[in-house]
């Protein structure tokens, strides 16, 4: 995964986050991997992130909500998690609104 990809999902992460903490006081696991999911979605469908790219980017991910958490998952609980994040095909729009206001 190239730089700009990292670059586009860091800032969308941090986007959403900010907005689930200035709405609800809370950007809660489950949040996260139904905001992950869609985004990872959103992603592949646009043509912004390649589908053999989209483990690696939900790892990504999920390193990202980790240090927010001060790396309270496990490695093994990360990979556990992208492999998870990957084979989910949701894609909620209505949730996504945030990151592009």
């Amino acid at each position: 995964m190239n730089t700009e990809t990292k670059d586009i999902l860091r800032a969308d992460f941090e986007k959403m986050m900010r907005y689930c903490l200035q709405k609800n006081g809370d950007f809660g696991f489950n949040v996260f991997g139904e905001y992950a999911v869609s985004v990872l979605n959103f992603y592949v469908g646009s043509g912004i992130l390649p589908l053999d790219q989209k483990r690696e980017a939900a790892l990504f991910l999920a390193n990202l909500y980790n240090a927010g958490i001060r790396n309270a998952i496990s490695p093994e609980d990360l990979e556990e998690i992208a492999d998870v994040l990957k084979q989910d095909a949701t894609l909620n729009y209505q949730l996504l609104a945030p990151i592009f206001d």
